[in-house]
């Protein structure tokens, strides 16, 4: 039996920062094509089920960033010919500023009230090195016991150390921890790896065979949390 759950982990990218569909937006409509910021958002979520399929063959996460903003460019009707341009000049956006970088919405605010309940939070990420900074200027400042970048620990999901660093750092056993993430193949499985209760966001419904908990939005953890009684 799992004990009380009291330390809870999240993923950053599509659980708590979306992409900069704005700044997306703008550089394929300059190719012209026009494309809106939901439609984007749905194409990103296909692009993340695709990540998810090439890690559950054996891929990494790293390996498929440009496979990734392939799919989603090409859903929105670019010319192959010139994806690999866009790609270039996505890459070197998120190098210099980043394209994680908007708040979910509601998020902030879920984090925070999870916070004033006395529950300990940390975040694990496969990331570039910057996402630390990003939360923080998103707005989740202070909210973070940890935040496990993989770039920094050499290390990425869903291989099961990353999430060892982020419990030893906050000194906390697995099995009083939940992970919330949002690519079965990636958060799902390196968090049962680990030993800890994984949850899934599938905020566009894309995984119904997945067997853990599936909440459509961040706000849900909450009434998740407050009804779990770890049988």
């Amino acid at each position: 039996m799992a004990r009380k759950v009291e330390t809870v982990l999240l993923d950053a990218g599509g659980v708590l920062l979306d992409l900069d569909y704005p700044y997306v937006k703008r550089l394929i409509e300059a190719r012209r094509v026009t494309v809106d910021e939901p439609t984007l958002s749905r194409y990103e979520a296909l692009a993340r089920r695709e990540v998810n399929h090439q890690v559950h063959r054996g891929g990494s996460t790293g390996g498929a960033w440009r496979d990734y903003f392939h799919i989603i460019l090409g859903r929105a009707g670019v010319n192959g010919d010139i994806q690999p341009a866009v790609i270039d000049s996505l890459w070197e956006a998120h190098q210099r500023f980043g394209l994680w970088t908007v708040a979910i919405e509601g998020a902030p605010e879920l984090v925070r009230t999870l916070k004033n309940q006395g529950y300990r939070l940390g975040v694990v990420s496969n990331a570039e090195g910057r996402v630390e900074q990003d939360l923080n200027a998103a707005g989740y400042s202070g909210l973070f016991e940890t935040v496990v970048d993989s770039h920094h620990v050499g290390v990425e999901k869903p291989d099961p150390r990353i999430f060892e660093f982020a419990l030893e750092r906050m000194g906390v056993p697995a099995d009083t921890a939940v992970f919330l993430g949002d690519v079965p193949a990636v958060d799902v499985a390196g968090a049962e790896a680990a030993g800890l209760t994984p949850l899934l966001l599938d905020r566009h419904e894309l995984y119904p065979e997945v067997h853990v908990p599936r909440l459509r939005h961040i706000r849900e953890l909450e009434e998740w949390l407050a009804g779990f009684s770890g049988d």
